[in-house]
């Protein structure tokens, strides 16, 4: 259950969400849960059949839900929307939005602030955070606590660091970002030379660029180019334990899952969707609108709008006709076997 700050009437709950009310209104709100942890002041939501008697069972305040399933809930209170599960994390954001208001805009005395970074406006610096010289923050930005923000790095209006987050210098992070504890921004890119028998490291003396609205997961690591940048696009979205590495490109509301990972220079396109555990040789470039099974791996480039799967990564309905191929080879190995003994004879 998470309970908020402010209650909110049924009035205020349809201006936020839309929809049609049914039932008593006379009811105040607030928190959220599943069904099974509801209480009277609870809101909860109903969109899967295998849900509606345990939901409507429960002593939740409000259900949202549909057309469909209304009849079904009982004389409760509900709000009959098109989409129950969106609208009910309409209302999730609208209520963490005012928790986010009410921000204790401060900087911990613990932390180390260099004299020349410069702050648009309020802000929020938890303990033993180091903000290195010429670090930007734009207004509305909270940094958790234990977080390093090296020297000449930006960071847009109203984005988030949770703790222990580390972003080495040069880095540009945009407005309304959200990294989660661990991630790691600007790392060197992983370049080596053999030269008379010796790794020869090669300076990484690039960036990392992240546009507005970007997520970034527990763990994850994003390496600055060698040179140029390192760019993630507007509104890509990175769960954790993803490595994306050196001179790479990731376009606008992509979805990269856990334990993806892009070599050096892979380019991706907007709207491309990579499952868990992709990994992508460096230098190729996967076409917008793309879609990449889970455990693939890619080594080679994908057109525009592919669906590809396996290793390596071929059009995905080739490589689902090669598994159910593959559980007839044993059979068809004694066969052949079988007529191989039986020419012998012969």
């Amino acid at each position: 259950m998470k309970k908020f700050h402010k209650a909110l009437s049924a009035q205020e709950i349809i201006a936020i969400t839309g929809g049609s009310w049914l039932g008593a209104n006379d009811v105040t709100l607030d928190n959220v849960c599943e069904a099974i942890e509801a209480n009277p002041s609870s809101v909860v939501f109903c969109e899967q059949e295998r849900l509606i008697s345990q939901i409507a069972e429960s002593p939740a305040g409000l259900i949202i839900t549909n057309s469909q399933f209304s009849e079904r809930l009982g004389a409760r209170p509900q709000l009959i929307v098109d989409t129950p599960y969106f609208s009910f994390m309409r209302l999730v954001s609208y209520w963490l939005s005012l928790e986010q208001k009410m921000q204790n805009w401060s900087i911990h005395p613990t932390a180390i602030v260099d004299p020349s970074a410069r702050f648009e406006g309020e802000v929020s610096i938890g303990a033993y955070c180091v903000i290195g010289a010429n670090v930007s923050l734009g207004k509305g930005v909270i940094i958790s606590e234990s977080c390093s923000v090296q020297a000449n790095t930006s960071i847009g209006a109203e984005s988030v660091l949770h703790p222990r987050v580390c972003i080495y210098p040069d880095s540009v992070i945009g407005k309304k970002c959200i990294l989660h504890s661990g991630v790691v921004i600007g790392a060197d890119g992983f370049g080596y030379l053999l030269l008379d028998g010796i790794q020869q490291k090669i300076p990484q003396v690039g960036n990392v660029v992240i546009r507005d609205d970007v997520e970034i997961g527990a763990n994850s690591t994003i390496d600055r180019a060698t040179l140029g940048s390192t760019e993630i696009g507007k509104g890509t979205k990175i769960d954790n334990l993803v490595q994306i590495g050196h001179n790479c490109v990731v376009g606008e509301h992509s979805i990269l899952c856990a334990q993806v990972g892009l070599a050096g220079s892979t380019i991706v396109g907007d709207y491309v969707y990579l499952a868990g555990q992709v990994g992508a040789a460096g230098h190729i470039s996967i076409g917008s609108k793309a879609m990449v099974g889970a455990q693939s791996g890619i080594a080679a480039s994908i057109p525009e709008g592919g669906k590809y799967f396996g290793t390596p990564a071929i059009d995905a309905n080739s490589m689902k006709r090669i598994i159910v191929a593959q559980k007839y080879l044993p059979e068809l190995l004694r066969d052949y076997q079988k007529r191989l003994k039986e020419d012998s004879h012969d």
